[in-house]
C-alpha cells in the first residue's frame, strides 16, 4: 500500500530537482518535463495536504459517532441484563416468568444487544409496564425511558453510518490523489534519468535526492502523556511515543460519558484547551505514523477549579 508520507516527499523532492534542472541544466539540456511544471508539483503537494486534513476531520466524527453509539449500546446491555435478572426475581411465581427466562444477555455485536434490549423491552411492557427497575443504589429507569434509548441508539446507528461513507469516501479521494501524485513521480524519474546519465553532476543529483523506495517502517510506540496541568480554565498536555510522528488526542469532559477525539492526526506533541468548565477532566492520546496507529496512553486526569466569584 502506497504511504501517503512517502508520496508528499517524492513529489516535494521532485519539484526541488526539476526547479534546478530548469535553472541550471537547461542551457546546457533544453529539457522540458511533460509531467507537471514546478508549479503543479506545489498545486498538487496542497491539494494532497487539504485532502488529508479534510480526511482527518471526518475520521475524528466518525470516531466520536462510533463513541456515542457504543456508549447507548453498553447502556441498552446493562439495563437488559438488570430487566433480565430482576424480572426472574419479581416474577418468580408468576405465570409471566416465562418472558424473562428466554431473555438474551450476552450478545457482543451491536446490533444483537440492541435486539436483545427490544426482546427486554417487549417482556417488561407485557409483564407489567409500570414496574421501575432498579439500575444500582442511585439510578432507577422507567419502561418509557428504556424505550426512549432504544430509539435513540437507532439514530446513533445512522448517524455513525452516515460518517462511515462520509469518511471512507474522503480517504478515497486522499489515497486517489496521492496514487496520481506518485505515479506522476516515476514517470517523471525515468524521463529524468534517460536525459540526465548516471556518473553526470545533474544525473546524479536527481538519483541522490528524489526517493524511489520507502524505508522499512517502524511500529509507533505506546503513547505516554508527560504532563497536564491546569490553569484558571486553561489546560496544556504533552504527549510522547517512539516513532510516532502524528497524535491524536482524547477527552472527557465533566459529566461526558464517553472519551471525544478532540484532534486526529495532529504533527504536534501538545494540546491546549481554553474556558474549560470546572470539575475533572480525563485524556488519553496515542501516536501514529504512515506505517499505522501506536497503543493509547493511561488515562490522566487534572481538575479544573470553580472560578471564584468577581
Amino acid at each position: 500500500m502506497l504511504s501517503i508520507d512517502f508520496a508528499k516527499l517524492r513529489a516535494l523532492r521532485t519539484a526541488d530537482a526539476q526547479d534546478i534542472l530548469a535553472t541550471l541544466a537547461a542551457p546546457l539540456v533544453p529539457w522540458v518535463s511533460t509531467v507537471r511544471t514546478v508549479i503543479q508539483w506545489d498545486t498538487g503537494n496542497t491539494e494532497l495536504d487539504q485532502a488529508i486534513i479534510a480526511e482527518s476531520l471526518k475520521r475524528t466524527q466518525l470516531r466520536n459517532a462510533a463513541a456515542f453509539w457504543q456508549n447507548d449500546v453498553d447502556e441498552i446491555a446493562r439495563i437488559t441484563r438488570q430487566v433480565a435478572a430482576l424480572g426472574q426475581t419479581r416474577f418468580r411465581n408468576d405465570p409471566r416468568l416465562v418472558l424473562f427466562e428466554s431473555l438474551t444477555t450476552d450478545s457482543r455485536a451491536r446490533m444483537d444487544v440492541y435486539a436483545d434490549g427490544l426482546a427486554a423491552r417487549d417482556a417488561w411492557g407485557e409483564a407489567d409496564a409500570t414496574w421501575v427497575v432498579k439500575l444500582s443504589d442511585t439510578e432507577n429507569i422507567d419502561h418509557g425511558a428504556f424505550g426512549s434509548l432504544l430509539s435513540a441508539c437507532l439514530a446513533r446507528q445512522a448517524t455513525h453510518s452516515a460518517k462511515f461513507s462520509a469518511w471512507r469516501l474522503a480517504a478515497s479521494v486522499v489515497m486517489t490523489k496521492a496514487e496520481k501524485l506518485d505515479q506522476d513521480c516515476v514517470t517523471w524519474y525515468e524521463e529524468a534519468t534517460r536525459i540526465f546519465k548516471e556518473g553526470t553532476a545533474y544525473g546524479d543529483m536527481i538519483r541522490t535526492s528524489v526517493p524511489t523506495t520507502t524505508r522499512p517502517g517502524q511500529a509507533v510506540g505506546p503513547a505516554a502523556i508527560t504532563s497536564v496541568m491546569a490553569s484558571g480554565g486553561d489546560i496544556h498536555l504533552d504527549v510522547a511515543a517512539e516513532h510516532a510522528t502524528k497524535y491524536t488526542f482524547l477527552h472527557q469532559p465533566p459529566g461526558s460519558p464517553i472519551f471525544l477525539v478532540l484532534v486526529t492526526d495532529s504533527p504536534e506533541s501538545h494540546l491546549t484547551l481554553h474556558n474549560q468548565p470546572p470539575g475533572v477532566h480525563r485524556f488519553k492520546a496515542s501516536g501514529s505514523n504512515s506505517d499505522g496507529d501506536g497503543p493509547e496512553s493511561a488515562v490522566v486526569e487534572v481538575t479544573v477549579a470553580q472560578q471564584a466569584a468577581a
